[in-house]
């Protein structure tokens, strides 16, 4: 039972891996045409430059916040 186990693993998964990995060339291949086109690449290009953008507002509002928090806690501590 055990080495019929052992077997019916092995050839699945050699079976899994050879499809698996003529999966991921598709993929690849579809990547690798889709952004070597102009249009798809400016479009790369600019979602890029938005994420960029929303982060540096995000991290400059979480600074702001960490230095209130920072405050509020030097002073609740001077109270004591």
């Amino acid at each position: 039972m055990k080495l019929r186990t052992a077997v019916v693993f092995g050839i699945g998964y050699l079976l899994g891996a050879k499809a698996g990995r003529d999966r991921y060339e598709q993929l690849r291949r579809t990547y690798r045409r889709a952004t070597s086109n102009e249009s798809v690449r400016k479009v790369i290009d600019q979602g890029k430059d938005i994420v960029d953008s929303s982060t540096t507002q995000v991290r400059g509002a979480a600074a702001d916040q960490l230095r209130n928090a920072g405050e509020v806690i030097r002073n609740r501590t001077d109270d004591v």
